[in-house]
């Protein structure tokens, strides 16, 4: 496979991938209300460190450490129990509803935003799930090409999150006067989510 092809393809799998709902669109569309569009953003690069780790951990051999059962099980069960901790935090968040608290970061750090990137991710079992399976199959074509073939891989992978991500803050931060007469339902619901999923990781591995 070309080179840029290796990028082209990546960016549209890994779009694919963004375009599931999961637990990291549930919490970017939380700080978004609460806070800016920048959430998003910040989100996805504490996101991209992680990723930036797996390819490593992936390049050099480690992952059939993560295929594991009993690694992947204790992976869900913790997994879950985060999950959970971020649910619950959500159905307590304060929301401002003036116009001038609106991208006001003093009370929520970047670097919070971008922990809370890394720690909803890794909470999640099947984004490792994905990949030891088709992040690892991909990075195989990569690898021939050297550094640049897994440059253009990871580049073109992290850039469809950045794209989704962003667009989906952009869009919810320009259309918050909508979301504000409901924002408690919306809190719930989102929170309720959390809460239901991590549950699930958890009783799986029990059922």
């Amino acid at each position: 496979m070309p080179l840029y092809l290796i990028f082209f393809t990546s960016f549209l799998i890994g779009l694919s991938g963004a375009l599931s709902p999961g637990p990291l669109l549930i919490v970017t569309i939380d700080e978004t209300i609460k806070k800016d569009f920048k959430a998003g953003p910040l989100i996805i690069t504490g996101h991209s460190f992680l990723e930036l780790l797996m390819v490593i951990i992936l390049i050099f051999g480690l992952g059939d450490i993560l295929k594991n059962s009993e690694v992947q099980k204790y992976m869900s069960i913790f997994g879950g129990i985060f999950l959970i901790y971020f649910g619950i935090s959500t159905f307590f968040s304060k929301y401002e509803f003036k116009k001038e608290n609106y991208g006001d970061f003093k009370s929520t750090k970047n670097y919070i935003l971008i922990l809370k990137g890394i720690f909803i991710s890794l909470s999640n079992p099947y984004w490792t799930v994905w990949w030891i399976t088709v992040g690892l199959i991909y990075l195989s074509f990569a690898l021939p090409y050297g550094f640049w073939g897994i440059f253009l891989f990871f580049t073109g992978h992290i850039l469809s999150d950045f794209f989704w991500y962003s667009t989906v803050s952009y869009f919810i931060y320009s259309s918050r006067e909508i979301f504000t007469s409901k924002i408690k339902y919306l809190s719930f619901s989102l929170g309720s989510f959390l809460v239901i999923f991590g549950g699930f990781l958890i009783l799986k591995n029990f059922i």
